[in-house]
């Protein structure tokens, strides 16, 4: 005999012998519950249920029938029968016969199926239940008792174009969608990875992102960095690996993809790793793994980019990790907001959807995101957009407990909370000021209240765009250079508010002549001063090293200032400062033959000193090409 037979039969013995007690049953009923007794045996379980029915008809007060129904049907994996008839049994038992057992027994069928209102009723009657489910029923109650309403719209169908389509992941403009593809849920269907872009609102009809990328064997769960020329897949065979599914990396050059290469042996091991999400820039990595010495089955990880390659994979621990399935982490463009799936954290059923903040070094405590997002079903893989508004995940249909279809779907999030610090994006093309042909470029963003947070990308070399992603709150200051040129910089501000506007800005690069100059638009000093603020020093890096990088050119650093105060004073003060950058750029090993400082005063207005803005251009340091 079989050890669930085994078990079965163990169940039903138990449950009669608590069914019988204090009851005056029918004998027929008695009979036919025999009947079905011997049907289980030889495994004729229809037979079993007739027989267990027709025992209901004869004495509806007898117990056995109903639990041993429920039994079939849980083996059956038909929950919802399962739970209906063992709430039944119960109700035809007096509550003294009634144990804890079967009350938590109850509570655990019910929440599985969404009964809520009926596992919570259960679950009051047990002095000390099981602390998840409680908590999970607690908070699957609560939340379906709140009523919100979310309208989850299906994209249309050039992407929801297959059987099963799910790990949706964007570009931060939202106008190109990657997501994994099947045309059935036939173990033997191809996953493939799909790529659609939307051109004046409307999506075109997905198609294969490359033949670099996409095999005869799996390929799946993507992700993309803002600008969207680095992508992440999984792979679990066909390519070189270092076991089971492994993690590769591809650069989008123009409108092709590089071949991809593993991302290597650091990040990578003999066992499972999936499901990778990218920061922003591309230089921090989540992802899920089974590698031993996590805190549960499935646990997620991070690994940052360094001058030597990725770092050793972190867990992100007890926080957010339990002894069960973590699963599809998506980092927020914001940094500081991570999202995932849990079947370990207190939820609705199944694997449910979480966020948690990044506070200094460590992740809060991870919040539910609550019905209507999550159901009874797995909700899985959440990708939110850099405002915070909308989110998008795919909602699968389900039939006893097996996945038909599934569709992706777009959300408005309710209220204001998910995503505390929104973002936004700055989007534009790099160009030689002269031939405005497209540039390649590196451009460095960095945060000016907190010099940690620094973002690097590439400008294409094909069409010269470039994406930056900016969180409210914080002011940026933007370096941008290629071999030849003379650097461009910026300052950004991102305004604290909810509805941040995506901005475009085209940067000129002028080729590196005599007599050409540059504003550092990121250097600060105290008024009447000339020491430097700190905010000052990474703009100071860049240039020191933009110098180092130009060993054939020599260098002005000029000084300037507006007409408040006598011209001897603007004199002095202006040539102080511009000494302070010469003495900086010293000190980082900067020839002295390279460089030199002279302070104009306030003899060279740029804009009008009747007004605070022209005030405020007039008063700057600028480089010029000697």
């Amino acid at each position: 005999m079989s050890q669930s037979l085994k078990t079965l039969f163990f169940l039903f013995s138990v449950l009669f012998a608590t069914s019988v007690f204090g009851q005056e049953v029918s004998k027929k009923a008695i009979k036919f519950t025999e009947k079905a007794e011997e049907a289980i045996k030889q495994r004729q379980f229809d037979a079993a249920k007739e027989y267990l029915n027709k025992a209901i008809s004869a004495d509806a007060n007898y117990t056995a029938p109903y639990f041993r129904l429920s039994t079939i049907y849980n083996l059956y994996l038909q929950f919802d029968s399962a739970a209906l008839y063992y709430n039944r049994a119960l109700s035809v038992m007096k509550e003294g016969e009634i144990t804890q057992k079967m009350w938590e027994r109850a509570a655990g069928l019910n929440y599985g199926v969404g009964n809520y209102e009926e596992a919570f009723r259960a679950i009051s009657h047990v002095s000390n239940p099981d602390e998840r489910l409680s908590a999970s029923i607690q908070l699957s109650k609560e939340s379906v008792e709140r009523g919100i309403q979310i309208n989850q719209e299906e994209l249309p169908e050039a992407i929801n174009a297959y059987e099963l389509q799910y790990f949706p992941t964007l570009t931060v403009d939202e106008n190109t969608i990657i997501y994994t593809k099947r045309n059935s849920g036939a173990p033997s269907s191809d996953e493939d990875l799909m790529i659609s872009t939307r051109i004046n609102g409307q999506w075109i009809p997905a198609q294969s992102i490359s033949k670099e990328i996409n095999t005869p064997f799996n390929e799946g769960a993507s992700t993309i960095s803002a600008d969207g020329r680095t992508l992440i897949f999984t792979a679990c065979e066909g390519r070189p690996s270092f076991g089971s599914c492994d993690l590769y990396i591809t650069q989008r050059e123009g409108n092709k993809w590089t071949k991809p290469e593993n991302i290597g042996a650091t990040v990578n091991s003999r066992y499972w790793e999936s499901q990778p999400s990218l920061g922003a820039d591309g230089r921090v990595l989540y992802f899920a793994s089974n590698r031993p010495g996590g805190v549960g089955k499935r646990d997620l990880y991070v690994t940052k980019i360094t001058a030597k390659g990725w770092s050793t994979p972190q867990n992100l621990g007890r926080e957010i990790n339990t002894q069960y399935d973590e699963t599809t982490p998506f980092a927020h463009v914001n940094g500081k907001t991570l999202f995932f799936s849990s079947e370990g954290h207190p939820g609705l059923g199944g694997f449910d959807l979480f966020v948690t903040e990044k506070n200094d070094t460590s992740w809060l405590k991870p919040r539910n995101l609550g019905y209507p997002i999550n159901t009874l079903h797995d909700e899985i893989s959440l990708f939110i957009n850099a405002s915070g508004t909308h989110g998008y995940y795919a909602k699968e249909r389900n039939l006893q407990g097996k996945v038909l279809s599934s569709k992706i779907v777009k959300f408005p999030l309710p209220g204001d909370t998910l995503v505390k610090s929104k973002s936004s994006y700055v989007v534009g093309r790099v160009m030689d000021e002269v031939s405005k042909e497209p540039l390649g470029a590196s451009l460095r963003m960095t945060n000016l209240n907190d010099s940690t947070d620094t973002y690097f990308i590439r400008s294409d070399s094909t069409s010269g765009r470039y994406f930056l992603v900016l969180t409210e709150g914080n002011q940026y200051g933007v370096f941008v250079k290629r071999m030849n040129y003379l650097f461009e910089d910026m300052s950004i501000t991102a305004s604290e508010s909810s509805a941040l506007e995506p901005d475009t800005i085209d940067i000129y690069l002028k080729p590196i002549r005599g007599g050409e100059s540059i504003t550092l638009e990121n250097i600060y000093f105290r008024t009447d001063e000339y020491r430097l603020d700190e905010k000052s020093k990474s703009e100071l890096a860049e240039l020191a090293e933009f110098i180092k990088e130009n060993p054939t050119r020599s260098f002005l650093i000029e000084g300037h200032t507006d007409n408040v105060g006598t011209e001897s004073y603007n004199q002095e003060l202006s040539t102080k400062r511009a000494e302070t950058v010469y003495n900086y750029l010293v000190d980082h090993q900067v020839p002295l033959n390279r460089i030199q400082f002279k302070g104009y005063g306030s003899s060279r207005p740029i804009g009008s000193n009747e007004s605070e803005a022209g005030k405020k251009k007039n008063r700057r340091i600028t480089v010029s090409v000697m």
